[in-house]
C-alpha cells in the first residue's frame, strides 16, 4: 500500500510549449472574446495520450493551452482555418500526473477563454454503448475502467462486471464535479437478483456526486446502475463512472498534521475495513491537502482531504465522552485537537489551560475536510458553565474567539448539531492565538457569468483594468498589490489599498511592440508596513453550476494564479481627461471621456466606472454613440464621502464583429474635498401671483477667485426666478421668486441651490442649502358686504406702516404681529 498526495490548490506551471503547433492566421474582427464550453472527452487515463476536442466560440486564432497544474502537455493543436468553434488537441498525460481535476484555458491571439476542467483518472476510458438502458441488456465492462456517458431524461444506465467472492466492488461518479450543468447522479451496486448491495446519492466526501463500495458475497456477475437521482437528465448530464476494485474511504484520521512531518493515518469508511498508511506532509501549510488511498495496486480516483498546519496534534483519548475525562490539550498554543464523534448522542471533551485575558481562536474543520459531522462548539469554565458557543460561523463548521476571563482550566466540547455520529464523523479543532491573514481575488462583475473579466487581457498599445478585493483576517493596515511575473511588455499601476477599504482598481498596460503571448501569473498582497510579517496571494473561486434554493453554488473550483495575456490590437482605446478640480461633498462632476478610434471603426462604446470611492456615486454606464469620440460621465459625492485623493479608472467595451472587446483608461486621480461654500435657505412665503424674496445665507469655507454662479432649484410649479452670483466676500444671496395663480399652496421644502465655482478653467459644482422651504399661502377670501343701519363715517386715514429694510427678511413672529395689527384695525373701522 502507498499513497499519492497533492494539494487541492492548483499550482500553475505556465503555458506548456507544444511539440507541434498548427494554427491559421485569423482576422481579429472574427476572433475576439474566445469562449470555451468544454472538452470532449471530459477526461482520460494518466500515462495515456488522447485527442481532445475543445468546443466553444471564437477559437479560430487559438495559440496554446494554459494549464494550471503540471502533468499534461500538448503534442499537437489543430486550429480550423474557417470560423469553426472546434479545436483539436493531442494531449500527453504523464504517468505521475495528479489524479482528479486539472484547470485549463485556451489562449488565442485575441484573448483568453473561460476556465474549464479536464479530469485525469487511474483507469482506461470506455464509451457508454447507448443500448444499456435495461438491466437485462447491461453493458459488460471489465473491472477498473472509467465509462463516460450521458444521462438523458428518465434514462437509466447499467454496466455488468464479474467479481470473485470477497472482492471489493467500488463505483464512483464524476458528474456535477465536471461543471457542465446541475446534475445530481445516483449510483448503486446490484446483485444478479437486482438487490442493492450498496447505493449512494449525495455524499459528504463528494457532495452531490455519489460513491459506494460493497464486498462481493459470491462469485458472479454484478451490475452498476447510474441515473439522475430524481429520474431527470438531459444532454448536458455528462458523467465519468469509475468501476473497479479500488479503495473508496470516506475519511482520514487524524484529519491533519504538522507541515513537513510523516503522518500515520487511518482511512475511514472502507468496505473491507479501515486501511492504514504513512504520508509525508508538504513543508508549507495548506488549507486542504489531497491524499489518495491505494490498496492492492489500485488507487482511489479522487482524494480524501487533510489539513496541514505549523503546529502539533493532540489525538482524543478513548474515554473523553464527559468533562471529567476530557483529553488534555495542554498549555501551549497553537495546537490541533483531533477526534471522531463515533456514535449518536456523543460529545467529545478537551481541557486546556489559559492565562487571564488570553485570546484564542477556536476553529473546527469538519465539513471543510468533507466529514459528515455538522459540528457545534462550546467553551466552558472549570465548573461547566458555558462561556461561548457557536454553530455554523465557518460555513457548516464552527468558529469562535474566546477570551479567558481568568487564569485556569477551560473545556472545549464538540458534538453534532443533530446529535448524530458514526465511524467517519471526524473533526479537527485548532486552538490558536489571534494571527493576521491575507488573500486577494478579482470580484464578480456579473451574476450571470462568474468568469467575466477575471483574466488580464491587454491589447497591444492599450490598457485593461480590474478590481482587486482583499480579505483581511485580524489585520486592518494598508496593503500593497504585487504582480511580479507578468508577460513581457506588460506592466501595471495601482495605488496603496487603504486600511479601511477592501477594493482597489488596478490598470494593466501593454507596450505597442509587446509580443502576443500569455502565462499564468502570481498576484500577491502584502502590508505596506514591512514590520507586519504577513503575505497573501490570489485565491480565486470559479463557479460553474448554480441552482435552487436561492441561486446556491453547487459546482466550483479554486485556483491561485491569474491568466495574463498580451493580445492583438483593439480598434479603439479610451482616455480619461483627469479633472484639475476636486469633487466636493454634496457636489457633482462631469468626467470627460475621449475615445480614440481606428479608421473604419465607429461602433458605440459603452463606458463604466471601474471603481467608485466611498461615498461617490455614478451612472451605471455611459454610451459614446456610434462614430462619436467624446462622452461625459456624471459623478456625485454625498455629504460623508471620504476626503482624500483617490485613484480611479474607466473600463469600456465595444462589439468587434459581434463579440465584446474590453479596454481601460489610464489610472487617474479624483480628489474629494470639502465644499467651498455652505448655505442655509431661510423660509419665505407669498400668495399665488405674488413675489417672494428668498434669502440664502452663505458660509464661506474655501476662498475662490471671481464670482460663483448660483441657481435656485426645486421651486414649485409656476414659480420662477433669475440666476444669481456671489463672491467669496458675500454673506447672502437673494432670489426674487415670482409665482403664478397656478402655483400650488402649501409648504414646498425642496429648495436647494446649484452653485458653480470656477477654478483653473473647470467648474466645481456644489449642491447646497437642501431642505429650503417656500410657503405658498392660499389667497385671502373676498370681504362679505353687510347692510349698514346708517351711513358710516369715512374712516380717518391711517398712517402707512414703516417699510421693512430692503435687505432684512421679516421673521415669522414679526409677520404674525403685523397681520394681527392689520386685522384689529379693520375690525375697529367696521
Amino acid at each position: 500500500m502507498f499513497i499519492r498526495h497533492n494539494s487541492r490548490r492548483t499550482r500553475a506551471v505556465g503555458a506548456l510549449v507544444f511539440g507541434a503547433l498548427w494554427f491559421a492566421a485569423a482576422d481579429l474582427a472574427h476572433a475576439s472574446a474566445p469562449h470555451l464550453a468544454g472538452t470532449n472527452p471530459a477526461g482520460a487515463q494518466r500515462g495515456s495520450e488522447v485527442e481532445v476536442t475543445l468546443r466553444g466560440e471564437r477559437l479560430s486564432d487559438a495559440q496554446e493551452i494554459l494549464w494550471y497544474s503540471p502533468g499534461i502537455t500538448v503534442a499537437r493543436l489543430e486550429v480550423p482555418t474557417n470560423q469553426s468553434a472546434i479545436v483539436k488537441a493531442q494531449l500527453k498525460i504523464a504517468p505521475d500526473c495528479r489524479l482528479g481535476e486539472h484547470c485549463l484555458r485556451v489562449r488565442c491571439a485575441s484573448g483568453v477563454s473561460d476556465l474549464r476542467t479536464f479530469w485525469v483518472g487511474p483507469f482506461p476510458t470506455l464509451k457508454d454503448a447507448g443500448t444499456n438502458s435495461d438491466f437485462a441488456q447491461a453493458q459488460p465492462v471489465p473491472l477498473n475502467v472509467t465509462v463516460e456517458g450521458v444521462v438523458e431524461n428518465e434514462a437509466v444506465r447499467y454496466y455488468r462486471v464479474e467479481a470473485k467472492k470477497g472482492q471489493r466492488i467500488s463505483a464512483e461518479v464524476e458528474g456535477l464535479r465536471l461543471g457542465r450543468t446541475l446534475f445530481d447522479p445516483f449510483v448503486a451496486i446490484l446483485n444478479a437478483k437486482r438487490f442493492a448491495l450498496a447505493s449512494s446519492d449525495d455524499t459528504a466526501l463528494l457532495l452531490q456526486d455519489p460513491a459506494c463500495s460493497a464486498v462481493a458475497p459470491e462469485d458472479g456477475a454484478y451490475t452498476i446502475l447510474v441515473r439522475e437521482s430524481s429520474y431527470g437528465g438531459n444532454g448536458n448530464c455528462l458523467y465519468r463512472l469509475h468501476i473497479g476494485t479500488f479503495p473508496r474511504p470516506t475519511g482520514v484520521f487524524p484529519p491533519g498534521g504538522k507541515a513537513g512531518e510523516t503522518l500515520k493515518i487511518r482511512f475511514l469508511g472502507e468496505a473491507v475495513g479501515d486501511l492504514t498508511a504513512e504520508v509525508k506532509l508538504p513543508e508549507s501549510t495548506q488549507e486542504q491537502f489531497a491524499v489518495f488511498a491505494q490498496h492492492d495496486g489500485q488507487s482511489a480516483p479522487s482524494p480524501n482531504w487533510v489539513r496541514v498546519s505549523s503546529f502539533p496534534n493532540v489525538v482524543e483519548s478513548e474515554s473523553n465522552g464527559d468533562r471529567e475525562h476530557a483529553t488534555s490539550a495542554g498549555t501551549n498554543f497553537p495546537v490541533a485537537l483531533n477526534g471522531v464523534v463515533s456514535r449518536d448522542n456523543e460529545t467529545d471533551w478537551y481541557r486546556f489551560t489559559a492565562a487571564s485575558g488570553q485570546v484564542l481562536e477556536v476553529n473546527i474543520y469538519a465539513r471543510r475536510l468533507r466529514s459528515p459531522l455538522d459540528p457545534v462548539l462550546t467553551v466552558c469554565d472549570a465548573a461547566g458553565k458555558s462561556l461561548a458557543n457557536n454553530d455554523d460561523s465557518a460555513g457548516a463548521d464552527s468558529y469562535l474567539r474566546f477570551t479567558a476571563p481568568a487564569a485556569g482550566d477551560f473545556f472545549v466540547s464538540v458534538n453534532d448539531h443533530l446529535k448524530k455520529g458514526g465511524p467517519d464523523y471526524f473533526y479537527r479543532v485548532e486552538l490558536t492565538p489571534v494571527a493576521g491573514g491575507l488573500s486577494i481575488k478579482v470580484p464578480d462583475v456579473s451574476r450571470n457569468n462568474a468568469q467575466e473579466r477575471k483574466s488580464i487581457v491587454v491589447p497591444r498599445g492599450n490598457r485593461f483594468a480590474t478590481l482587486v478585493q482583499a480579505d483581511r483576517r485580524n489585520f486592518s493596515g494598508d496593503l500593497v498589490i504585487q504582480a511580479p511575473d507578468l508577460p513581457p511588455g506588460m506592466s501595471f499601476q495601482c495605488d496603496v489599498m487603504p486600511g479601511n477599504q477592501n477594493l482597489l482598481p488596478v490598470v494593466f498596460e501593454a507596450k505597442p511592440d509587446a509580443a502576443v503571448g500569455g502565462k499564468l501569473c502570481d498576484l500577491l498582497v502584502a502590508p505596506k508596513d514591512p514590520a507586519q510579517k504577513l503575505a497573501g496571494a490570489l485565491s480565486q473561486d470559479f463557479v460553474f453550476v448554480r441552482g435552487e434554493p436561492n441561486d446556491s453554488i453547487y459546482g466550483q473550483t479554486s485556483v491561485d494564479k491569474i491568466a495574463a495575456a498580451v493580445v492583438e490590437e483593439a480598434p479603439f482605446s479610451i482616455l480619461m481627461v483627469e479633472p484639475k478640480v476636486p469633487l466636493v461633498r454634496g457636489g457633482t462632476m462631469d468626467l470627460k471621456v475621449v475615445a480614440m478610434r481606428k479608421a473604419g471603426f465607429d461602433e458605440p462604446i459603452t463606458v463604466r466606472m471601474l471603481y467608485n470611492p466611498p461615498g461617490v456615486g455614478s451612472a451605471n454606464e455611459v454610451v459614446i454613440p456610434k462614430g462619436e469620440t467624446n462622452g461625459l460621465y456624471r459623478l456625485n459625492a454625498n455629504g460623508d464621502a471620504e476626503i482624500r485623493n483617490w485613484k480611479i479608472a474607466l473600463i469600456a467595451n465595444a462589439n468587434v464583429a459581434g463579440a465584446p472587446v474590453w479596454v481601460a483608461s489610464q489610472l487617474g486621480s479624483l480628489s474629494i474635498a470639502e465644499p467651498y461654500v455652505g448655505m442655509k435657505i431661510e423660509m419665505a412665503s407669498a400668495e399665488p401671483g405674488q413675489t417672494a424674496r428668498v434669502f440664502c445665507m452663505l458660509e464661506q469655507k474655501v476662498p475662490f477667485e471671481g464670482k460663483a454662479s448660483c441657481k435656485l432649484l426645486g421651486l414649485p410649479n409656476g414659480a420662477t426666478t433669475a440666476d444669481a452670483a456671489f463672491t467669496k466676500d458675500d454673506k447672502q444671496v437673494v432670489f426674487d421668486v415670482a409665482t403664478t395663480a397656478a402655483t400650488p399652496a402649501g409648504q414646498h421644502k425642496s429648495l436647494f441651490c446649484a452653485v458653480t465655482v470656477e477654478k483653473d478653467g473647470e467648474p466645481i459644482q456644489h449642491s447646497v442649502g437642501g431642505g429650503g422651504c417656500l410657503r405658498i399661502d392660499p389667497p385671502k377670501p373676498a370681504p362679505v358686504e353687510v347692510a349698514a343701519a346708517k351711513p358710516a363715517a369715512a374712516p380717518e386715514p391711517k398712517p402707512a406702516p414703516a417699510a421693512a429694510p430692503a435687505e432684512k427678511p421679516l421673521t415669522r413672529l414679526e409677520k404674525l404681529r403685523l397681520e394681527h395689527a392689520e386685522k384689529t384695525k379693520k375690525a375697529a373701522d367696521r
